[in-house]
């Protein structure tokens, strides 16, 4: 799938789509929201769901390349290694 062709779609297909076929890389928490990455194909699409409706909030094709780094910068790898 193309980015120009995702960018298309309705957020409810975006998320269906996604859900689907993306790998999911991790998911973060704030206050509000639960926000998830995935690989999708060859690209990054980030699902932001609030935590007390549990209703989707947002659905973005996330272009910066670097996004894993903000993800996983404050991974503990060390519970792995033990």
């Amino acid at each position: 799938m193309e980015k120009n062709y995702f960018t298309t779609l309705s957020a409810d297909s975006k998320t269906e789509l996604t859900w689907n076929y993306g790998e999911i890389i991790t998911t973060v928490e704030t206050k509000e929201l639960y926000i998830s990455l995935f690989l999708l194909d060859t690209f990054y699409v980030e699902i932001y769901v609030n935590k007390l409706s549990n209703e989707l909030q947002e659905v973005n094709l996330q272009d910066d390349r670097d996004v894993l780094y903000a993800y996983l910068k404050d991974l503990d790898i060390n519970k792995l290694v033990n």
